[in-house]
């Protein structure tokens, strides 16, 4: 009596590895061991466990196509995964984005500068004019320092500190105070003990209203308003230049270590070096 073949001897399936796909043909079926021989189209054969076998190969590649790749000769490879990371790509630092970063935070503090101007336009031009204001002694009668704070949708607090001083002066026998360091701000520099220390301190009086007086005289008040604006301006583009850029080019770097790749490159390889690739990964 003729040994019963098992039906499925030389039916065309899928058998699948780790990292592989073929497309084969049933030879042999060891029930006992649970596994089965396959041969491929290129007449190698593989033996594995059952359920390494898919019988609708078509259908499988078509749920599969995203992750494996023909080879040829009825061999499948499965593709490499691109790497996962929770950093958000950036692209590595050049001088061109450095500079264009830089020149937009100048142009920002330039804007801001240009902005302040024109609403205290007023007070430059006083100030500019107390040039020609007279020179008077006065007397520190009370110094304090205080805070300015303001509290953000956040509930973060923030305070700035300044110092109020003023100032008794006699002008044409009349008596008179004044609180203001120059007529752009109110902030005498310095601690409140600097000015109560003071044997006397200098007032530019106001000739036609006696009651204007301040400190700080003509163009140096001006001047000294801009050199304020300068050195945040220094310190918010040394900030930039010296804590941010030597961030992100760490950063950067490490991305590349760990092979992402910068936003909108791509890497360029050539057929033969494709498959040569290939050779060194599969075979």
């Amino acid at each position: 009596m003729d040994e019963e073949v098992d039906p499925d001897i030389g039916r065309v399936v899928g058998f699948q590895t780790d990292d592989m796909m073929y497309i084969a043909t049933i030879i042999s079926i060891d029930d006992n061991a649970d596994q089965l021989t396959v041969r491929t189209e290129d007449g190698q054969e593989l033996t594995g466990p059952l359920d390494a076998v898919f019988l609708d190969p078509e259908k499988r590649m078509e749920e599969l196509n995203e992750r494996y790749e023909p080879l040829g000769g009825g061999k499948f490879r499965e593709k490499p995964r691109e790497p996962t990371s929770n950093w958000t790509p950036v692209a590595d630092p050049t001088l061109r984005d450095i500079g264009l970063t830089a020149g937009k935070i100048v142009g920002v503090v330039l804007a801001i500068g240009i902005f302040i101007t024109l609403i205290s336009f007023g007070d430059i031009l006083t100030q500019i004019d107390s040039g020609n204001w007279e020179e008077v002694q006065g007397d520190v009668v009370e110094a304090y320092e205080g805070q300015d704070c303001s509290t953000d949708s956040d509930g973060t607090t923030s305070c700035s500190s300044y110092t109020t001083v003023t100032v008794a002066y006699t002008y044409e026998g009349e008596n008179y105070t004044t609180q203001d360091y120059s007529a752009l701000s109110d902030d005498w520099h310095n601690t409140a003990e600097h000015w109560l220390d003071k044997a006397s301190v200098s007032v530019y009086v106001n000739p036609d209203q006696p009651s204007q007086a301040i400190h700080i005289q003509g163009w140096d008040g001006v001047l000294e308003g801009a050199f304020v604006l300068s050195f945040f301006t220094g310190i918010i583009l040394g900030g930039y230049l010296f804590v941010v850029v030597p961030i992100w080019f760490v950063y950067a770097k490490i991305q590349r270590i760990s092979g992402i790749e910068a936003p909108g490159t791509k890497k360029v390889t050539t057929p033969a070096a494709d498959e040569d690739a290939k050779e060194e990964k599969f075979w």
